[in-house]
């Protein structure tokens, strides 16, 4: 009886020893890595072979260079940027059925901040006072403009005000714009416009960012209209979601649908304003 007591007391003794020397070295379970986001870079927007643009990257997968085909029509950019990867040319070609050419040179100040621009209608000085960006010069071919901007903390244009009229814009949690308002100086309202999105990846969004504010000039001076949407995303890539309608308060919507890839990228665009339709497609480096 004692030799029994004597095994099982060296049983439950090396049951404890082993449990001690487990606590005292605990198995560290690895945690698994993050699945990293897959970046594509779009390779061409098609409606037709007659109809499509080309892109073409840098060694930073900075847009450097686009081609545009319609029809006989040709028309090319190239795009120079500094060491700091913010544009400071853009060279601007068309061939074929017409001619024309413009070149855009961009300047920064210490900060980086864009100060000025030119072009062949354009010559455009920028001041900035906190959030509030003066813009002053020939603006769209007219002598003598100014107009000033207000940016939120996240540096979004939330109000371009002109001589005549001022616009307002608001925008969602990922920095989509989601309507744009404009009075005339009388605060009597113009036109509305209400804007909503997918919640897929905009294959287009992060490129141009220096130039984001001569952009939004580009398209939204003299607001008349939302063009931001459709065929030739690099036009205005700031919008981190794709537009799946764009409605004007009293008139007509234009929506559209997506079709995408596995990485929730879109390779397929149907666009519809009141039965007027387009489709292109995408493809990805």
């Amino acid at each position: 009886m004692k030799k029994n007591k004597l095994f099982l007391a060296l049983i439950l003794l090396n049951i404890v020893l082993f449990s001690c020397s487990s606590d005292d070295n605990p198995v560290t379970q690895e945690p698994e890595p993050e699945p990293e986001e897959t970046i594509k870079l779009v390779k061409t927007e098609k409606i037709s072979d007659t109809r499509k643009v080309d892109y073409i990257y840098d060694g930073n997968d900075l847009l450097s260079s686009l081609t545009g085909v319609y029809n006989s029509f040709i028309y090319v950019s190239d795009f120079t940027y500094n060491s700091t990867n913010k544009i400071t040319e853009w060279n601007y070609q068309e061939s074929g059925s017409s001619t024309y050419s413009d070149n855009y040179a961009y300047s920064y100040d210490a900060n980086g901040k864009l100060s000025s621009y030119t072009a062949n209608n354009e010559s455009v000085n920028l001041e900035y006072n906190n959030n509030i960006v003066t813009v002053t010069g020939m603006i769209e071919g007219n002598a003598g403009s100014s107009a000033d901007l207000e940016l939120n903390p996240n540096g979004l244009i939330i109000k371009l005000t002109e001589s005549n009229q001022y616009t307002n814009f608001e925008y969602d949690s990922n920095g989509n714009m989601t309507t744009a308002k404009s009075y005339d100086n009388s605060d009597n309202l113009l036109l509305e416009y209400t804007l909503t999105y997918d919640n897929k990846v905009n294959p287009f969004y992060g490129q141009l960012e220096s130039i984001y504010i001569e952009r939004f000039i580009e398209f939204f001076w003299e607001f008349e209209g939302i063009y931001i949407s459709g065929f030739e995303g690099y036009s205005f890539p700031f919008l981190k979601n794709n537009i799946a309608s764009i409605s004007k308060t009293g008139a007509e919507t234009t929506t559209y649908t997506y079709t995408y890839d596995s990485d929730d990228y879109p390779t397929n665009v149907f666009g519809d304003t009141s039965g007027n339709t387009i489709t292109f497609d995408l493809e990805y480096y």
